[in-house]
């Protein structure tokens, strides 16, 4: 199941500067407790542990911390980023190994 981003940090921002606690963010958002310490651990720069990680609330200090709309564009233009990274390295591999079939062809044969 892949967590929307949406949801979590709405209800991040909603809690505010107390936090949420990951028992009750998953029984707002459905999501299951280790889903969302996954994401947290993903997302870093957007989600506060507080009292050793009991509790999150959203980061004030990154530069799209002004609005969830500005941390989900930032968030989906990491997603393509990395997308378009592992295409390029898998296209650069394919490359090598096109490039250099006739070589291989002449040691196995």
């Amino acid at each position: 199941m892949s967590i929307e981003a949406r949801k979590v940090l709405e209800a991040l921002e909603s809690s505010g500067k107390e936090g949420v606690g990951v028992i009750t963010l998953s029984l707002e958002t459905g999501y299951s407790q280790s889903e969302l310490r996954s994401f947290f651990k993903n997302h870093k720069q957007y989600c506060v542990p507080l009292n050793g990680e009991t509790k999150y609330k959203l980061s004030q200090f990154t530069e799209t911390c002004d609005s969830v709309d500005k941390m989900l564009k930032e968030i989906e233009r990491q997603k393509v980023n990395d997308r378009v990274s592992r295409a390029f390295y898998y296209g650069l591999i394919a490359g090598l190994v096109i490039a250099n079939i006739g070589t291989f062809a002449e040691l196995l044969f």
